[in-house]
This record gives structure tokens, C-alpha cells and sequence, in this order.
């Protein structure tokens, strides 16, 4: 069964892949457990035997070869370590003492050999040291082969159990580890699924546990949201571009066909080439803004971004917004610190809006009106107000103004594409702040935050 991004999670599949490679695992690890055991025995049994071969040799040099022949045989009679026995014998093959394992003529030659010995337990094979002393004599020392042999098969036994219980307990991890994981990614999966096939407002599920999938599907979740944002702005430029240049363009066409009609004279001619002129460029202002808004929204315009003088600027655009403000009947009064007040910014499309802002104080705040613009720090970078005492804004506008195109009842009899505040907005949401409309008591307060 396959999903839409591959073939469905196979738990035995994968079962019998695992378990292949942990068969392979325990055979490797008990054949080189094997050899390195087996190799470490023998080394441990030969330092044995030496250790033993050297102290027989001290004390026949001590106590003389007699003494040592009846300690071996009190030795040999108590039956103690039955993996080694001893032996001593004198220069003409005789038995003086100890293990009678082999006799003088069935030695082999001095140092370490392996002979089969028969006992009454059947056939042995051992390993037998034979060291002359120079004192006369020899030593020997047999060490049945068959205890290494029981050790190593033990050893063998306890690796393959451990072996086997650690392979079933990475095995049952990893079938758990590997079902997690695909679930996880076939949840994302899904999503993506999802918004292939047009679903925009799909997300990928964040468990509250904040694991590594938890901080993808937040990242993915992040930029679906930015996409969707991005996608309904362009939407909805496409959309008021359609219906608020309709209008507008028609009027234009109306006037160029008047303006080619043979019948009126120049003066009219010139008229309605006026007309056309203005829809002309109403439609390009319109545009323009358009374009800008929706620059600042999908942070296009940061590439543009450099050091600006906030009061600077404000107190410039102040000074070239106050006759349009006196002409309106108004006072204005600027706020600036007289400290500089630097941040990164988009300066053309800041300046847009703070002009915005003043235009639309000196149109809608009325004739003896106060307009107040100021600039302050604020812990994370600056804030700019543009307060004014005119009759302000419902409170249940405030959020629908900053929209585009949206134009109250009473601002409809001037001209103006409604397109101001929501330019402000734009560029408050460029700079990571936020544009706020509150009461001033009375008038309208619109407070921009901007990020340093």
C-alpha cells in the first residue's frame, strides 16, 4: 500500500531487515568474542604454568630435586587444581614424583607441546611444558586443554545470551524509534498533502513535548503562515486593483473617446483631455500604493533599510506639512528629541507614511483643530504619534480604517483612495511594530511602534 509521498510504514519489512543485522551482529560479536576469549585464556594459562615452572626450578635449586619430587607427589595425591598437573622426573626417565601422566620415554622434547593422553576418562588432549634443571632432572607440567575448552564454550554461551538480549532490546527500539519518526514525517507529509490540493489553512501538528519535529512542524507552520498571509495580500491587491480601477479606467475611456469625437470644439477637447489626465493619474497614485502596501507587507522592502534619523526626518516633514496645516486652520505642534534618534528604517516608505498621516489630520480634523506630532525612545526602538483634536474615529472603526480601501461615511465627499492608513499600517508591520488607533479626548491618537 502506497501513500501519497511513497509506501506505507512495513513493520515486519523492517522487522526482518533489523533482525537480519542483528543475527549478523551476534555472530560477528561471538566469533571475536571467541577468538579474543580463547586468546586470552591460553595466554593466562601459559603465565601459569611458567609462574609454576619457575618456582618448581628455585626450589630444586633450594632443597635439591628430592625434596621437591615428594612435595609434587603431596601434591598430586591431594588432587587440588585439576586443570594442571605435575611431574618430576630424573635425567634417565624416571618417575620420581608426582602426576603419572606419562612415562620417562613418552616425553616430548624440552618446552611446550600438545600430545593426547589416554586416561581412564578416554582420550585428553593436553598441553605439556618440559623444562630441564640444571641441577639434573626434569620438570613437567600438563594442563588439560578440554577446562579451556568448558571456559571458552561458557563464555561463548553468556556473549550469545547478552548478545541476543541486547539485539531484541535494539531491535524493539528501533521498531518504536522508526514508527515515531515516520509518524512524525507522515504527519507533515499529510500537510503538505494537504496544501498541494489547495487546502491554504493547513498546519503540521506540534505536540506540546517541543521535541526536534515539533520545532519543524513550528518553522513549517511559520512560513504556511506567511505564504498564506502573502498569498490572501496578493489576493486582495488583485481583487482591489480589479474594483477600485474600474471605475476610474472607465472614465478614462470615456473621456480619450469624447476627446477623439470630431464634432467638439478644441476648448471642450481640452477639457475632457483634463479629465483623462486626472483619472490618469489617480489610477497610477492608486497603483503606487497598492504596490507599496503590499511591499511592506511581505517585507520585500527591507533590502532597503538604513540608518535613519527618526526626529529628523519627523521635524522636516512637519516643517513641509505646516502651511498645508495652516491653510486648513490648524495648529501644528512638533515633539522631537533634541537628542539624535537613530534606527534601521525604509526611509521613503516611512516618510510615506508619516506624510499620510499628516494629510489626513489636516483634512479630517477640522478648521481650529490641534495637531500634535512627537517622537519618542521606547525600550525596543521608537514610537510616533500623530495626535489630533478633531472628532476622531468610532471605536468601532478603528480596526476597519487601517483597511484598504475603506473609507467612512464622512470622508466620502473628498477625494482620496483610502488608501492612507493602510499604508501606515504597512509600514509599521516592516519596521516589526504595529500601527494603533486610541481615543485622544477628543480626536483621533494613531501611535506607530516601530522596531530599533
Amino acid at each position: 500500500m502506497r501513500g501519497p509521498f511513497g509506501p506505507r510504514f512495513r513493520p515486519r519489512l523492517l522487522a526482518a531487515a533489523l533482525l537480519s543485522v542483528a543475527l549478523i551482529a551476534v555472530a560477528a560479536g561471538v566469533v571475536l568474542i571467541d577468538r579474543t576469549g580463547g586468546a586470552v585464556i591460553a595466554s593466562r594459562q601459559r603465565l601459569v604454568a611458567q609462574s609454576a615452572r619457575d618456582y618448581f626450578v628455585a626450589f630444586a635449586h633450594e632443597e635439591g630435586l628430592a625434596p621437591l619430587a615428594r612435595a609434587i607427589d603431596r601434591r598430586e595425591r591431594t588432587g587440588e587444581d585439576e586443570a594442571f598437573r605435575y611431574a618430576v622426573f630424573a635425567d634417565d626417565g624416571t618417575l620420581l614424583g608426582g602426576a603419572r601422566l606419562l612415562r620417562g620415554d613418552q616425553l616430548p622434547k624440552p618446552g611446550v607441546s600438545q600430545v593426547v593422553i589416554s586416561t581412564e576418562n578416554g582420550d585428553t588432549r593436553w598441553e605439556v611444558l618440559v623444562q630441564p634443571i640444571s641441577t639434573g632432572g626434569l620438570i613437567v607440567i600438563y594442563e588439560d586443554l578440554s577446562e579451556r575448552a568448558d571456559f571458552r564454550r561458557a563464555l561463548g554461551i553468556g556473549s550469545v545470551v547478552a548478545l541476543l538480549a541486547a539485539s531484541a532490546a535494539v531491535l524493539a527500539t528501533s521498531l518504536w524509534l522508526t514508527r515515531l519518526v515516520y509518524r512524525r514525517a507522515d504527519a507533515i507529509a499529510r500537510t503538505a498533502d494537504a496544501i498541494a490540493k489547495g487546502q491554504l489553512s493547513a498546519r503540521a501538528p506540534v505536540a506540546p513535548n517541543g521535541d526536534v519535529f515539533d520545532r519543524l512542524s513550528s518553522s513549517i507552520n511559520i512560513m504556511l503562515d506567511k505564504n498564506e498571509e502573502l498569498t490572501t495580500g496578493l489576493r486582495t491587491v488583485t481583487d482591489s486593483l480589479a474594483h477600485d480601477l474600474r471605475t476610474p479606467l472607465t472614465r478614462l475611456k470615456g473621456a480619450l473617446t469624447r476627446a477623439l469625437d470630431d464634432e467638439i470644439d478644441d476648448a471642450t477637447r481640452r477639457e475632457v483631455l483634463g479629465q483623462a489626465w486626472d483619472e490618469a493619474e489617480r489610477t497610477l497614485s492608486t497603483t503606487s500604493a497598492l504596490l507599496d502596501i503590499a511591499r511592506a507587507e511581505s517585507g520585500l522592502s527591507r533590502d532597503m533599510f538604513q540608518a535613519v534619523d527618526l526626529g529628523e526626518m519627523v521635524a522636516e516633514l512637519a516643517e513641509l506639512f505646516e502651511p498645508t496645516l495652516e491653510d486648513a486652520g490648524q495648529t501644528l505642534i512638533v515633539d522631537v528629541p533634541e537628542e539624535s534618534l537613530r534606527i534601521q528604517a525604509h526611509e521613503l516608505i516611512l516618510r510615506q507614511a508619516v506624510g499620510n498621516l499628516l494629510f489626513n489630520a489636516s483634512r479630517y480634523a477640522g478648521a481650529g483643530a490641534q495637531v500634535r506630532v512627537s517622537v519618542r525612545h521606547t525600550p525596543d526602538g521608537a514610537q510616533l504619534i500623530v495626535a489630533d483634536t478633531g472628532p476622531g474615529v468610532p471605536h468601532a472603526e478603528r480596526g476597519r480604517v487601517v483597511e484598504r480601501f475603506v473609507r467612512l461615511d464622512a470622508a466620502r465627499t473628498t477625494p482620496g483612495s483610502g488608501l492612507g492608513l493602510a499604508i501606515a499600517a504597512a509600514c509599521a508591520k516592516l519596521h516589526r511594530g504595529q500601527l494603533t488607533l486610541e481615543d485622544n479626548r477628543p480626536g483621533l491618537r494613531v501611535v506607530m511602534d516601530l522596531s530599533r
